[in-house]
């Protein structure tokens, strides 16, 4: 089975993507509805998502992907293929090393933050969510199809 991942950013053009990839819109799910799409996700299934910026957070990204590695279930990023794992294909060690560094700096700012800082629960979920999509956004630019890994090689010109 073929399902779909979106959030508030995807809009018809998603849609049509999700339709070239023969995804009913009963098979597309919100990122809310993770545990329900989960809870039909089986061995062989495939997720596409548009891009990993659909999720709230890297921390929330590497636990999606955790699961879906050990459920067997293909993850396919339109926008970041170098994040794609399906039959023979999985992270690469340093992949999981970033993830787990972004994951890890997600936590270790909001803790540094909260040391420095009085503000309403409020300012600090608004200030907390600012810090995750930033996170999230310099991961989708590091492995996007036009990002650093494509780029890696530029500064050999320079020298």
């Amino acid at each position: 089975m073929v399902y779909g991942l979106i959030s508030q950013l995807d809009d018809a053009t998603t849609q049509a993507v999700f339709r070239s990839k023969r995804i009913t819109s009963e098979n597309t799910y919100y990122r809310p509805q993770l545990s329900e799409l989960f809870s039909r996700g089986k061995t062989g299934n495939v997720i596409y998502c548009i891009s990993i910026n659909r999720f709230s957070s890297v921390n929330q990204l590497w636990s999606v992907g955790k699961i879906c590695m050990e459920r067997g279930v293909f993850l396919r990023f339109i926008a970041q293929p170098y994040l794609d794992f399906e039959k023979g294909k999985q992270w690469k060690p340093t992949v999981v090393k970033q993830i787990q560094s972004m994951v890890a700096v997600e936590r270790n700012a909001k803790a540094h933050l909260t040391e420095g800082f009085r503000m309403s629960r409020e300012q600090w979920n608004y200030l907390y969510k600012t810090l995750e999509i930033m996170n999230l956004e310099v991961l989708a630019q590091t492995f996007s199809t036009d990002g650093i890994l494509k780029r890696g090689s530029c500064f050999k010109s320079l020298y």
